[in-house]
Order: structure tokens, then sequence, then C-alpha cells
């Protein structure tokens, strides 16, 4: 009777950790899509921190220069960006103004 209880039990507890597994399955994007995410958030954090030092052009320098050394090292360690694209991204980060 025990053994009874404890393989149902396991059993009832292998179907929902089933389940859930399946229903999480979909949460992963392509690659392309991640990329693409990453810059826009990278362009929208920089306009942030441009419009806020709106008033002060040194500040507002200085500011894009910490925020551009800061992406610089993390598509450094980014897997999905090579050496040419994060060249080609940080330029681009560079010539946006507000």
């Amino acid at each position: 009777m025990e053994y009874l209880l404890a393989l149902t039990l396991s059993a009832l507890f292998t179907l929902v950790f089933i389940f859930f597994k399946r229903k999480n399955s979909n949460v992963y994007k392509p690659k392309a899509l991640k990329k693409e995410e990453l810059v826009e958030s990278y362009k929208a954090e920089l306009l942030a921190i441009l419009e806020e030092y709106k008033n002060d052009s040194n500040l507002q320098r200085v500011e894009k220069i910490k925020f551009l050394k800061k992406v610089n090292y993390e598509l450094s360690m980014n897997i999905f960006f090579d050496e040419k694209e994060a060249k080609d991204l940080l330029q681009e980060l560079s010539r946006l103004e507000k």
C-alpha cells in the first residue's frame, strides 16, 4: 500500500514538472532578436543620458564617454557580437545626438 502511494505521488510530481517545463520552453528567443533588442536598449539608454544632461554639454560629453566605455566592455564580453559588429555599434552610438 505504501509503495502504491509513493508511486502515485512520484508520477503526479513528474507530470506536473513536465507540464511546467513544456510551458516555459517557448521562452527562448532567436539570436538576431536578442541582438536587436540589446542595440535598441543601448540607444534608448544613451538618449536618456543625453536628455538628462542636455543643459550642460561638458557633463553630457563626460557621461556619454562613460556610457560608451561601459558598452564597449559589455560588448567585448558578449558572445553575440563579433569585433566588427561591436565597433560599428559603438560608432553608431557615438554619432547619436539629442
